[in-house]
């Protein structure tokens, strides 16, 4: 099984990490998917560390971590079996994509996580 999370707005969420850990005990392969960049943006370069360190953290192997470069990701994640994201525009387009196993799961933090 192949799993993929975004980074930014999921996968820094706890209840994700926790949800990612729980895939990689059972043995999937999981990714890290994330509309960033590795390359300048307006002569600035940004730092991809904190996606590094996490994927460290929770085990992910680095060769496991996708940059899109700001592509849609359902042409990255179109063979894996699930992806995980809190952009609903990237959830549609993984959904409605004709050529694609790929299940995409809206995560938004105030829904999926009440505070009671």
């Amino acid at each position: 099984m192949k799993v993929s999370f975004d980074f930014d707005g999921t996968i820094v969420e706890k209840p994700m990490q926790e949800l990612a850990k729980k895939f990689l005990k059972l043995g999937a392969e999981v990714f890290i998917c994330t509309s960033r960049d590795t390359k300048m943006q307006g002569g600035l370069k940004f730092s991809n560390d904190d996606v590094f360190q996490l994927a460290d953290f929770l085990g992910i192997k680095r060769k496991n971590i996708i940059f899109t470069s700001f592509e849609d990701k359902y042409k990255f994640v179109k063979d894996f079996d699930m992806h995980f994201d809190d952009c609903d525009e990237e959830i549609f387009l993984i959904n409605e994509y004709p050529n694609t196993k790929c299940i995409g799961f809206l995560y938004q933090h105030n829904y999926n996580n009440p505070i009671f």
